[in-house]
């Protein structure tokens, strides 16, 4: 092999380990964070979330069985039970950051311990079929204390004949917001 061939297949080595240099550089460095953004974890700290609304199917004749749904904006449809009034609500809570910067990272909205059960003097009720509204991931403004409002619907499954009365739940489905890394 001549000292020509030698340093041909010394600098395309060469070529190649500076190649390759670059290409896993690239893939290792983080998005770029604006200059003066909190560290995440100081955002998760600061994140509020006040419950300002409880969730409410309101009054019905249950005399056939069906369902009750109580959508994000507060409306009420039924499938079988006779809807007669009371006070219909959807879940509300208000979500925002005590800390300028936080909206960097995006919140996540996740509901837990569903299905729910609502006892009362008849058979017991589940509620399930949750949604959010925004629904999965938002972002919060930019100013510290300006809230998101987040509403929270649900249906109701009643049973034949269901006894009247009032009925509530001592396990309420829980709201969990959390700050998401950015894209």
């Amino acid at each position: 092999m001549t000292n020509h061939t030698r340093l041909n297949k010394l600098l395309r080595f060469l070529l190649m380990l500076i190649a390759m240099s670059i290409c896993f550089d690239s893939l290792a460095k983080k998005p770029n964070t604006p200059p003066g953004t909190p560290k995440k974890k100081d955002c998760d700290n600061a994140l509020v979330a006040v419950r300002i609304v409880d969730l409410e199917f309101g009054t019905f004749d249950g005399t056939t069985a069906g369902s009750i749904t109580v959508t994000t904006s507060g409306s009420r449809n039924s499938t079988g039970p006779i809807l007669v009034g009371g006070t219909v609500n959807a879940a509300t809570f208000d979500v925002s950051n005590s800390l300028a910067g936080c909206d960097y990272y995006p919140v996540r909205t996740q509901i837990q311990g569903v299905p729910t059960d609502l006892t009362g003097p008849g058979s017991l009720m589940p509620s399930d079929v949750y949604t959010t509204d925004p629904t999965g991931i938002f972002t919060l403004s930019a100013t510290p204390g300006i809230p998101t409002r987040v509403n929270v619907g649900a249906t109701l499954t009643t049973g034949t004949s269901q006894t009247s009365g009032t009925y509530t739940t001592a396990a309420p489905f829980t709201m969990r917001f959390s700050h998401r890394n950015p894209k």
